[in-house]
């Protein structure tokens, strides 16, 4: 008998794939893409079967599956592929890959554990002969519940050994379901025709109801019981005769049942001239040969949402499905309802603001081909789409896209592999492109569309530029005179504002003013932050809390201030200011997931004059009513210590701003700041996304910084300060000595080591190494090899490809 190999990546993170042998009972279903049970250590875990009859390396003993948890592959071949891709190119362990490709809370886990016989527990009582102090000691503790195998110190170990040979104790599996499950339902469907059930009754009665409800298709087993009182006992008499079947099949949880999100279907609007030239221009490419993806550069307001809805059509009509990626899980409900205002129950979400067992909903039905059109955030990329034809990525410059925990991939980039290699059209869109995309256009490897104007000829907002260095805002709502102005004129008018500080909480600071004492994280290294509505202070990195103490614990003083303002905070000083308007905040404190589509709406239905918000606010949405945009302070993210952080600050200015002046009415912009005279404040208010692009790609050339170089960090983190230090300055060396030693690596910039400019977070300590350069192969030489060096155990070497952050 030929024995068969299957090659499977666990979903652990540990680098490497592993040899099992398949017995012949599961042949038949362990093929590339299912998920099986395999022993592992002292465990079974959940893998993924990546290739079959693969050489087994020399000297590997290889077990048999345990089991085939699919009846069906959970990951097509090109998924799997695409999970392969994944983490070869961002150096991550392949189980890891696998498992951000598959449905959260499906893994199944057993673990071995110890458990008492009931010989063991008679010898408990005392009832069995005399056993050595420490065995007996072992049982006794058995007593009160198993012992897992795992983590078993050696000495245990041998007790335990020596129990099993008397038959006091046995070693078993105990399994960790899955979390998510398939609600499943029992249906009744009819065999033949009901004129023949009928006429095989002398009196028929009640009978005759339940085949004409059947008669129409399958139907709930509850259903008909509600229909028809009685049914389940005639359905029990058709089943034997023959006449009916019931079976068990996957409930499928719909978006309206999901999250209540509900748009009126209503005409297609005419496009515009520019809008039909970028809908003629993707749709050509749907089955070209030749391939490469589509930025479609419009302005903030300019329809590019109703382009992504004509090629997915088009493609749909062809037979083939389609993929939309959005930055915020907030904007999902909303282009959610926009899709499924057109293409009905076709589309299903994808996002990790639904419970678990709704997303397997969803995923499974986007499996068995009941939706055909995925819309969700960064995790979407991995839908369990077939015959994929478009694939979209809204907004594809914001950062939400990257990963940054387990596999750092980037939501973007991963589509546009996808799409290249299933041969979807694959399009970026932005009003502010991130500057490796536009600068692939401007190389030719990226085809440009342009949407230059909104529709209905309505202009771009307004946009003022306040020196708050000459009107000084007051202290509680950061208003400098010209914008509590303009508030009280858009109030006047019944329009709609909308107000943008990037910090959330009351006080973004809290201190003792006796003896300067400020209030830290005890875990993280920045200040807590004061709520208002709680009275407590919070870490938002960590999620510690504390109260706010009567006297400083320091000196002993009552002399605790809140310092500094968030949104929380302005919202308190506008609606006091405005007494007359209804305010409403849209922060992760207090909308996040489904909270904020009832914010939104609320916004969308004009309940809401005045909206105070952080980068919530910027992202996507479209309200009419809007007609103000304040921007408080456009000075917060300038000064990070990131390469990033003009591009970002212009993105955010440029994406507040297109907020206003969506409706009939034309819109009006202030932009506060202390910098008035900044590359990113100003391109913003001009609306001259040209005018940032020449001056940043100026900037970043002279240090090759992307899109003229690529980057790897290398992340060194650890409880303890001083080895974190010591591992990240022995990796720092190493990573020198191969650079001065080997040629093909002498065009590698090295940076650091150095602390991480947040060096402590939830108890670690963090260091970062950075390599910088135009040769990829010879970053990732030098970054492999530094991951390969052994380290001490409680400290933790990542490596960072195409890192967006350097926080």
């Amino acid at each position: 008998m030929i024995e068969h190999v299957a090659e499977v990546a666990v979903t652990l993170p540990v680098f490497g794939r592993y040899h099992y042998r398949i017995p012949p009972h599961l042949a038949a279903r362990a093929v590339i893409g299912a998920r099986v049970l395999v022993r592992f250590g002292a465990r079974k875990v959940t893998g993924v079967v990546v290739a079959l009859d693969t050489p087994t390396p020399a000297g590997v003993k290889v077990v048999d599956l345990s089991e085939v948890l699919d009846d069906e592959p959970s990951l097509s071949k090109e998924l799997v592929e695409l999970c392969t891709w994944i983490a070869e190119y961002y150096e991550a362990p392949p189980g890891e890959a696998f498992k951000a490709a598959l449905p959260a809370g499906s893994g199944v886990v057993e673990k071995q554990v110890v458990t008492l016989t009931e010989a063991g527990r008679i010898s408990i009582a005392g009832e069995g002969g005399a056993l050595p102090a420490k065995q007996r000691a072992v049982l006794v503790r058995l007593g009160a519940g198993d012992l897992p195998v795992a983590g078993m110190p050696p000495a245990t170990r041998r007790l335990v050994t020596a129990l099993e040979t008397s038959g006091l104790v046995m070693m078993s599996d105990r399994r960790r379901a899955a979390r998510a499950k398939l609600a499943t339902e029992r249906v009744v469907e009819l065999l033949v025709g009901g004129d023949v059930v009928i006429a095989a009754f002398a009196r028929p009665g009640k009978r005759v109801a339940v085949v004409e409800a059947l008669a129409r298709g399958a139907v709930r087993a509850e259903a008909l019981e509600t229909a028809v009182p009685g049914s389940k006992a005639i359905v029990r008499e058709l089943a034997k005769l023959g006449h009916v079947r019931t079976f068990e099949r996957e409930r499928s949880i719909g978006i309206a049942h999901v999250e209540g999100v509900g748009e009126a279907s209503t005409p297609p609007p005419t496009l515009t001239s520019e809008q039909v030239i970028a809908v003629d221009a993707i749709v050509a490419a749907l089955g070209a040969p030749a391939w490469k993806p589509f930025l479609l550069h419009g302005v903030t307001g300019s329809g590019k949402t109703e382009v992504y809805l004509r090629v997915i059509a088009e493609a749909l009509d062809r037979g083939k499905t389609a993929l939309v990626l959005v930055p915020e899980i907030s904007l999902t409900p909303q282009l959610a309802a926009r899709f499924r205002a057109r293409f009905g129950d076709r589309v299903a979400i994808l996002h990790s603001g639904l419970s678990e067992q709704a997303r397997l909903g969803e995923w499974s039905r986007l499996r068995r081909g009941e939706a055909s059109i995925a819309v969700g955030a960064r995790s979407a990329v991995f839908a369990p789409l077939v015959d994929l034809g478009v694939i979209v990525v809204d907004e594809e410059h914001d950062g939400s896209f990257k990963q940054d925990e387990g596999v750092k991939y980037h939501g973007r980039d991963v589509a546009i592999v996808r799409a290249q290699r299933t041969r979807a059209v694959c399009v970026l869109g932005s009003a502010t492109p991130s500057l490796e995309s536009y600068a692939h256009t401007e190389q030719g490897t990226y085809h440009r569309l342009v949407l230059a104007q909104r529709p209905t000829a309505r202009p771009m907002p307004h946009v003022d530029i306040i020196d708050l260095r000459t009107f000084i805002p007051d202290g509680e709502a950061m208003l400098s005179a010209p914008l509590r102005e303009a508030i009280g004129q858009t109030l006047a008018a019944g329009d709609q504002s909308i107000l943008f500080l990037n910090r959330r909480g009351y006080a973004t600071f809290v201190l003792c003013m006796a003896c300067g004492t400020a209030f830290r994280c005890p875990h993280c290294s920045v200040s807590l932050t004061y709520h208002h509505a709680s009275d407590r202070l919070s870490c938002h990195y960590c999620g510690y809390t504390q109260r706010v103490p009567d006297a400083c614990p320091k000196c002993g003083a009552q002399a605790i201030e809140r310092k500094g303002l968030g949104t929380e905070k302005v919202a308190a000083a506008v609606a006091a200011a405005f007494p007359t308007a209804r305010v409403a905040r849209l922060d992760r404190d207090v909308a996040s997931g489904a909270k904020a589509e009832v914010v939104l709406s609320k916004v969308g239905r004009r309940e809401v004059d005045i909206l105070v918000g952080t980068q919530m606010v910027t992202k996507g949405h479209d309200f009419p009513g809007v007609t103000l945009v304040g921007v408080l302070c456009a000075d917060t993210g300038l000064t990070l210590p990131d390469f990033r952080a003009s591009e970002r600050t212009f993105q955010l200015l440029a994406q507040v701003a297109g907020r206003a002046g969506r409706g009939d009415r034309p819109g009006r912009v202030i932009i506060q700041t202390y910098r008035p005279d900044a590359t990113a404040v100003t391109a913003a208010a001009a609306h001259d996304y040209t005018k940032f692009f020449v001056a940043e790609i100026a900037d970043r050339d002279e240090l090759t910084y992307p899109p003229h170089g690529r980057q790897i960090a290398v992340r060194i983190d650890g409880p303890d300060e001083h080895e974190v230090a010591g591992v990240a300055k022995k990796l720092a060396d190493i990573a020198e000595d191969m650079i001065a030693s080997r040629p093909e690596l002498a065009n590698v910039i090295l940076r650091g080591p150095v602390a991480a400019p947040l060096s402590r977070l939830r108890n670690r300590t963090r260091w970062q190494i950075w390599l910088r350069g135009t040769d990829r192969t010879a970053l990732r030489r030098i970054a492999r090899a530094l991951a390969a060096v052994l380290v001490t155990p409680s400290v933790r070497v990542a490596l960072d490809v195409d890192p967006i952050s350097a926080m």
